[in-house]
């Protein structure tokens, strides 16, 4: 298969297309394409589209040898997150947070490495895109502990438009997971 992303489609077009696909071509499609979400929302009405939905996904705490975190500086806009994203179609949450992190960090995760934080939902995960779309994302967080070597190699994808390391002590004022924080702050007082 070989499509353009979901959100160059018109709404129409869209339609006629995963009308015409097989659940797998689907699952495919999705995947590759622009991930589940977004195939949700484009098949829905253009006049209810930006109703707001619940969303899975997974986020990472990717720490250093000298107990500094991983952010990423969103191209989308002004903030600051953990690496971190949606759940495809049939997809272990923790494969959702090893392959996020690899395609917003270049960062190369083992799925038996990763230690689950916390699940967070509810107010404090809703989020708003710039194009409108409201999510109340259901989130797992993860543990992930890397080298400082495996730490300077880093490589964005179109979401990243800077990574850097900080202390906790230090984090940037235009933060968007600052619940997910608190759940890792917590986390490491226990």
């Amino acid at each position: 298969m070989n499509y353009k992303n979901m959100r160059e489609y018109t709404h129409d077009e869209f339609i006629d297309l995963v009308t015409s696909l097989k659940e797998e071509e689907l699952l495919e499609f999705s995947a590759k394409y622009g991930g589940y979400p977004v195939l949700f929302r484009m098949a829905l009405d253009e006049r209810i589209c930006h109703i707001p939905f619940i969303q899975t996904g997974a986020a990472v705490i990717i720490r250093n040898e000298n107990d500094e975190i991983l952010l990423q500086e969103r191209t989308d806009r002004n903030v600051w997150g953990l690496p971190g994203g949606c759940q495809d179609l049939g997809e272990d949450l923790r494969e959702t947070a090893v392959r996020e992190v690899y395609e917003e960090s270049g960062i190369k995760l083992d799925i038996n490495k990763i230690q689950l934080i916390d699940t967070l939902s509810g107010k404090s995960r809703k989020n708003s895109y710039p194009n409108g779309d409201i999510v109340y994302n259901n989130t797992s967080l993860f543990l992930a502990t890397i080298s400082l070597v495996d730490a300077s190699n880093l490589k964005g994808d179109s979401e990243t438009k800077r990574l850097k390391f900080f202390s906790l002590d230090s984090l940037p004022d235009n933060l968007m997971d600052k619940d997910l924080i608190q759940a890792y702050n917590e986390f490491c007082k226990k």
